[in-house]
């Protein structure tokens, strides 16, 4: 026994494992038949899994797909909201909602599928005609939302009167609700006072907008066709009531900076009212401060 010890104490205690590195552990692992068994097994589970959610795509297309169109979003009890107060409260064509759900921090919106295309891949193609005949029905229709009694009070607020979803308005998106016109002024300018901007925006945040029903994206993307009939005006998460030059500001500086919106931009001011001061200083203050990052207090 005593010899024992002394053997202990010549060669001393085992030295610690060193720490494994990371391709270390791969290599181990790579060795080891059970390892290689889960990883064959996961690569066939995403496989089948793509199989499958490719086949109930297919098979939605086919069946429910043909009149329904499921919309997922975080936030969509406005688009909701806006869009039966639109169906209550005008003529103007949208999806007629069926279902709204919230599963898994997720909202779900089934919502009737419109026939037809969206405005935005045959606009180029049309003749100037056609264009009118377009034109004058979307005329209509915003004449139609912006004639809606507005609540009473000064506040800029979604139609359920919360906060507001805009991302020329607030980085974040979510923004709002704004106590009167110059409250949403002041974050426009980022929270900086109107005197360190160029006098165009005086001008323009010095003038009163009575408030208006606005969709707040009114792009060719968000208009369905069907030949020269406007079936459908779609994407309603960004409306709200906001000062009257929203609409038309939102049109000519945000929604239309990339070059495949060109051939839209000329056709705006025939059917949304032409602010041009305030969409200069809102050009201005977009070059100035860009989107704003906090919210005014």
């Amino acid at each position: 026994m005593n010899a024992f010890i002394h053997l202990i104490d010549y060669f001393g205690p085992p030295a610690p494992r060193e720490p494994e590195n990371w391709l270390q552990r791969h290599l181990r692992r790579q060795k080891n038949p059970l390892w290689r068994l889960h990883q064959r097994l996961h690569r066939w589970k995403t496989n089948i899994e793509i199989k499958v959610c490719s086949s109930l795509r297919f098979l939605w297309r086919i069946s429910f797909g043909r009149w329904l169109y499921v919309k997922i979003r975080s936030h969509s009890r406005v688009e909701v909201a806006s869009m039966r107060f639109i169906t209550e409260n005008t003529s103007i064509p949208v999806p007629k909602v069926w279902l709204h759900f919230q599963w898994k921090q997720l909202d779900y919106i089934v919502m009737q599928r419109m026939p037809g295309q969206c405005l935005d891949s045959i606009w180029p193609d049309l003749s100037d005609e056609s264009k009118e005949i377009i034109v004058e029905q979307l005329a209509r229709y915003v004449r139609e939302m912006r004639s809606i009694p507005s609540p009473a009070g000064t506040q800029i607020c979604s139609v359920l009167g919360g906060p507001i979803r805009n991302y020329r308005m607030y980085d974040d998106g979510n923004t709002g609700p704004f106590r009167d016109e110059a409250h949403l002024n002041l974050q426009l300018r980022c929270r900086h006072p109107v005197e360190e901007s160029v006098p165009i925006v005086a001008v323009a945040h010095a003038k009163p907008h009575p408030l208006v029903f606005t969709h707040g994206d009114l792009m060719a993307r968000n208009i369905m066709v069907q030949g020269t009939r406007v079936i459908a005006i779609i994407d309603w998460e960004c409306a709200g009531w906001f000062p009257a030059h929203i609409e038309y500001c939102m049109a000519m500086n945000w929604q239309n900076w990339k070059l495949v919106h060109e051939p839209w931009r000329p056709w705006v001011h025939k059917f949304i009212p032409v602010y041009k001061v305030e969409a200069e200083a809102d050009e201005a203050l977009l070059s100035q401060y860009f989107v704003p990052m906090m919210h005014a207090p």
